[in-house]
């Protein structure tokens, strides 16, 4: 049975993969600057009301967020790393624009997801054996399995990148995705994930409780939002290290009424390197 959750989880995905085509993003030279509005023909974003979302509402989010992820992969490219796993990836395009000669790209998803886009590759007729696809509940699978058995080399440095995701998760889900990618990361391998951060001294799960009441009546998606403090203390303790802890890199997401105060919730940058 489709969930309230679960309509409004596909309109996330589908508005994001909407509005980064709106963006003039980068390619390598072997890349396909077109993949992302190839891959996302006929997508629609209908909210949970079955009314067509508004895609340009999402813009002012998606315009620092997209070229940050953008920009690593790139970085990674050039410093000889030689494979991406894309986290979460829904109808990204990073393994189409950025495909190099060498690198291995993995997008991780939901079955249905993974399949939807599998045919949607299928139909663009354009060069996959640079990208594998694996399916993943990561409420409930072992990523690391999930990337053993996708043939990902865990003796190899990696990207992991997680653009959108750890929201959506529980808690514990999130520190058990952590850990299980920090299984496969060796010296040298960097983590990056865009982490919903709330003031200090709140209480994470009244924000979050205070969410679902005031903006999705009780049927919210939105699982993980922490202090920036707790998202570090995170981090630490399942492998990854935040370097320059100090500088935050953030988009203001939404406004919150916290008791005496309006709270902003931020989406984070966070990057990390294995401990």
């Amino acid at each position: 049975m489709t969930t309230q959750a679960d309509k409004t989880l596909t309109m996330i995905r589908e508005v994001c993969a909407l509005g980064r085509v709106e963006f003039d993003r980068p390619h390598t030279a072997e890349g396909d600057p077109a993949a992302g509005r190839a891959l996302g023909q006929g997508l629609q974003a209908i909210d949970p009301g079955g009314e067509l979302s508004d895609i340009s509402l999402s813009l002012d989010l998606l315009a620092p967020r997209a070229p940050y992820f953008d920009q690593l992969v790139l970085n990674a490219i050039a410093a000889g790393t030689r494979q991406v796993v894309n986290l979460g990836a829904g109808y990204d395009d990073r393994a189409l624009r950025f495909r190099h000669s060498g690198v291995l790209f993995f997008d991780l998803d939901l079955p249905d997801i993974t399949a939807d886009k599998a045919r949607r590759l299928e139909a663009l007729d354009t060069d996959t054996t640079h990208l594998t696809l694996a399916a993943v509940d990561f409420a409930t699978a072992d990523v690391a399995d999930v990337l053993a058995r996708a043939g990902h080399d865990a003796q190899q440095s990696t990207l992991f990148i997680g653009e959108h995701l750890v929201l959506f998760l529980e808690p514990l889900d999130v520190a058990r995705l952590l850990a299980g990618v920090s299984g496969r990361a060796v010296t040298g391998s960097i983590l990056a994930i865009t982490a919903e951060v709330h003031p200090a001294g709140l209480d994470s799960a009244l924000v979050v409780s205070t969410v679902d009441e005031m903006m999705f009546a009780g049927a919210s998606p939105l699982h993980t939002i922490q202090s920036r403090d707790a998202w570090l203390t995170l981090f630490k303790e399942n492998g990854w290290h935040v370097d320059n802890a100090d500088d935050v890199t953030a988009v203001n997401h939404f406004e919150l009424p916290m008791a005496d105060q309006i709270a902003q919730i931020q989406t984070q940058f966070l990057t990390a390197t294995t401990a």
